[in-house]
């Protein structure tokens, strides 16, 4: 049983994009997610209002996140924000920008985690077993400062006009490829998006992902998430992959 007087006295705020693998992992009753809002564009022509097909999400506001931490500062003594990337998003500015005007009694650490979805969610995971073991925040800011730069993704995102509203590409080159249905495969690196290659077929697909995780020597857990969408990838191909390449990962 855990001693409650000992435990550390930290909680841990992420963004509705983290993805996580176990819904009651230890410490989960620290995390708190501030979610993104999913909104549909509206176009006004000549009439009514009509709504556009086009939607975007819109992060937290510096205010959202004065809220919160004042609610959560009447209970814990430290606040660490771990968000998506701020190359993807400008969640972080908001948080560091509330961080900055927030003067009551509980400290606020605000991380860029360099990732999203599961990396995200593995890095809030962490962070919440440390404070559940009793770790400070310093300690907790020192293990995942060394753990951000050991989280590889790789991504297929065949629906690019989405990166393009974004600014991620160019929205022609985006129409083309889809068009074209190809399938693009990008790489995660230093909080940003690296255009790998482009496949045509799921088979192709799964290839290029047994190629990626190839090149690790003994990754410690390798996670693969799809979209409810997502039928073109057959799971079963990478599941045996892992199995018979990397038996001690967690998958």
């Amino acid at each position: 049983m855990s001693n409650h007087l000992n435990m550390s006295d930290v909680c841990i705020i992420t963004d509705s994009t983290a993805q996580f693998t176990h819904p009651n992992y230890p410490g989960h009753e620290r995390v708190h997610i501030i979610p993104f809002v999913l909104q549909a564009a509206v176009r006004q022509a000549g009439g009514p209002a009509t709504v556009d097909t086009a939607t975007r999400l819109i992060p937290p506001s510096p205010q959202d996140f004065i809220l919160l931490y004042d609610r959560l500062s009447r209970k814990y003594d430290s606040i660490l924000v771990l968000t998506i990337s701020s190359l993807l998003s400008s969640v972080m500015k908001h948080a560091r920008l509330a961080s900055n005007q927030f003067n009551h009694a509980a400290s606020v650490e605000v991380i860029d985690s360099q990732t999203t979805a599961l990396g995200l969610g593995m890095l809030v995971q962490l962070a919440a077993a440390a404070a559940d073991e009793g770790a400070s925040l310093k300690e907790i800011d020192e293990r995942l400062r060394n753990c951000i730069p050991c989280i590889y993704m790789l991504f297929c995102i065949p629906e690019l006009s989405y990166l393009a509203q974004q600014g991620q590409m160019d929205y022609a080159q985006a129409v083309v490829a889809e068009m074209m249905g190809m399938l693009p495969i990008f790489a995660f690196e230093e909080g940003r998006l690296v255009p790998m290659e482009k496949v045509r077929s799921p088979r192709h697909l799964s290839e290029a992902f047994q190629d990626y995780m190839s090149e690790f020597d003994s990754p410690s857990q390798i996670a693969l998430m799809r979209s409810p969408g997502g039928g073109r990838l057959r799971t079963s191909p990478l599941r045996q992959f892992v199995r018979d390449t990397f038996p001690e990962a967690v998958f």
